[in-house]
């Protein structure tokens, strides 16, 4: 008896000693995420192979035995560091070059996020309910005679006259003049050659890699078009991407339709806030009148240098008078970051 108790005991040892070899076995680092040191001691932030990525973890480097992923974790950040072209990654239109650099962790390309130029709108989106009446204009291009050139919105080098500060009217597909008209200059677009760069404190931002005049047009806030109603539900989770077309929507009155630039955009997704901003954003219409679908625009509001971040102002109608955080009911509020001597120590969101 005595010895089959031993022969038991052990066969239960080796059983137990199976199983922890199992469990540990089990989990394998799928992928590197980020790094950070704590008190001088390395640690990277983990994907669990086969594990969602809610059970991601933060283990020391010396508790890491994957010289493989380390190494290529390295490669990517000092690629990302250099400046990673984004531009075939998300298949963006050939006038827009952008570079992805990041200096600061190991956050990489931002994921769940399609790069559109314009609207991916949802069912509840309809068709505009207005329409146009085209010009007859010879030459390809709108003189000073043509009714759509009687607002001038534009100056001879194209760019905006910024002290409009009404919505622009631009030709339309139904006018006989060109793509090369000069009232077609937000639907030409402008080549963008910018840097979406991570900040230490902002998350993503964005900086031009060329001048940018005054007036000149930047790009348009783009992503998912969807009904107020249905921006509702992304609002406790969602606030910072979600824009109300609601320009020419009467005071006090809430917008049909709201852009969500969460998962679908362009570059405008990585634009910053500031409460001194060197872009301002304009109503745009194009093939319709209707004031409920609007575009949306970003002009310089003044020269901007090349290595500058493009900003615009979240909460443009907010005075600048106090920068005391002032409470609105049911309104989120976050600490500003801009560092403009203007801030007004919080954004709406």
């Amino acid at each position: 008896m005595k010895g089959e108790k031993r022969e038991y005991e052990d066969s239960d040892a080796e059983e137990q000693e199976q199983e922890k070899e199992e469990e540990e076995e089990s989990y394998e680092v799928e992928e590197i995420l980020d790094e950070r040191v704590v008190y001088g001691r390395l640690y990277y932030f983990l994907k669990w192979k086969g594990y969602g990525e809610d059970q991601n973890t933060w283990e020391p480097e010396e508790n890491l035995d994957c010289p493989e992923l380390v190494a290529r974790y390295k490669r990517r950040t000092r690629s990302y560091a250099a400046g990673v072209d984004v531009s075939k990654i998300w298949d963006c239109p050939p006038h827009h070059a952008l570079r992805l650099i990041n200096t600061v962790d190991g956050e990489r390309v931002p994921r769940n996020f399609t790069y559109v130029d314009g609207y991916v709108c949802t069912q509840k989106v309809p068709q505009p309910s207005t329409v146009m009446f085209p010009c007859l204009c010879e030459d390809g291009k709108c003189g000073a005679t043509c009714e759509c050139m009687q607002v001038p919105y534009y100056d001879a080098d194209g760019l905006l006259c910024i002290e409009h500060q009404h919505c622009i009217i631009e030709c339309s597909d139904a006018c006989a003049c060109s793509i090369d008209c000069p009232n077609r200059v937000v639907q030409r677009g402008n080549p963008i050659e910018m840097d979406i760069y991570r900040t230490a404190d902002k998350g993503w931002g964005v900086i031009t890699r060329k001048p940018i005049r005054k007036g000149e047009f930047v790009c348009r806030y783009t992503g998912k078009l969807m009904s107020f109603g249905e921006s509702e539900d992304l609002e406790k989770t969602n606030t910072s991407y979600l824009f109300d077309l609601d320009k020419e929507v009467a005071l006090g009155k809430n917008a049909c339709f709201t852009i969500d630039a969460r998962p679908y955009g362009n570059v405008s997704h990585f634009f910053n806030h500031s409460c001194d901003p060197n872009m301002g954003i304009w109503s745009v219409y194009i093939n319709h009148l209707d004031p409920r679908l609007h575009e949306l625009a970003f002009f310089a509001l003044r020269d901007i240098g090349v290595g500058e971040e493009v900003t615009f102002d979240y909460n443009p109608s907010m005075p600048h008078e106090s920068n005391t955080e002032t409470t609105v009911p049911d309104v989120a509020t976050f600490r500003c970051q801009c560092g403009s001597p203007l801030c007004r120590g919080f954004i709406f969101a």
